[in-house]
């Protein structure tokens, strides 16, 4: 019997200790709430974005517009990123990307909620960014798409699933910034009529935009009349 309660004991104390585990901050060890993966004190020093320009997200001294937009506004008419692309982000989109590890989505949208763009007219649709067929062969899944679904059931707001398609693979990752900017990043139109609509394109990272530039452009094309863009993250840019 002794030995019984023993086995018992050891039992209830793995599970508690598992359990605990499972409720500790990733980043400092220490206790975090229940479900959670960030103590508050780690969530409050993530690399969150100081002052930007609100088209397109590049940090600036002034409150407004910069002087880019200003001369040279993107297709996209707003766009808000949550974080900065700087540790731990970096750490965790290598492991959500190269390591196959699509859990890490959850927490991306996780991270999207707690600093949202502050909308004064909520989108109709959101928009994922299109992969290529080898891209998700090889990855497994579009992180932009699962991230978009996850958002839009958090949200209630309907994803748009045929707006935009991928024309053709490029590696967009592999190129500098300027040379991204000459670069398509091969999207293309999905054909359908979108005409009024306010549409906000969601992806994982915006390097110089670009990307989100060209689908908002498509998006236009079709008839969108409002689009805006929401990544977990911005980079910062190479000048």
């Amino acid at each position: 019997m002794h030995h019984h309660w023993s086995t018992l004991k050891k039992i209830r104390d793995n599970c508690r200790s598992f359990l605990n585990q499972l409720y500790t901050c990733e980043l400092c060890l220490g206790e975090c709430e229940t479900g959670s993966f960030l103590c508050q004190r780690c969530r409050d020093d993530l690399p969150y974005p100081s002052l930007t320009c609100p088209q397109c997200s590049e940090p600036v001294r002034t409150e407004g517009r910069c002087g880019r937009c200003q001369r040279h506004p993107p297709d996209f008419d707003y766009s808000h990123c949550s974080l900065t692309y700087h540790h731990p982000v970096t750490h965790w989109m290598h492991k959500c990307k190269e390591g196959r590890d699509i859990r890490m989505a959850a927490r991306f949208c996780d991270l999207m909620l707690t600093s949202p763009p502050l909308w004064t007219i909520r989108p109709d649709f959101l928009v994922a960014i299109p992969t290529s067929r080898r891209r998700l062969l090889s990855r497994g899944f579009n992180l932009s798409e699962v991230i978009c679904h996850q958002l839009s059931r958090e949200l209630n707001i309907p994803v748009m699933k045929h707006g935009l398609r991928k024309l053709r693979h490029s590696e967009q990752r592999l190129f500098s910034g300027a040379e991204r900017r000459r670069r398509s990043a091969g999207i293309g139109p999905g054909g359908l009529d979108l005409s009024g609509l306010h549409l906000m394109i969601i992806d994982d990272v915006m390097t110089t935009g670009s990307t989100l530039n060209e689908a908002a452009q498509q998006l236009k094309a079709q008839g969108a009349n409002i689009v805006g863009a929401w990544c977990l993250a911005r980079t910062i840019k190479d000048r």
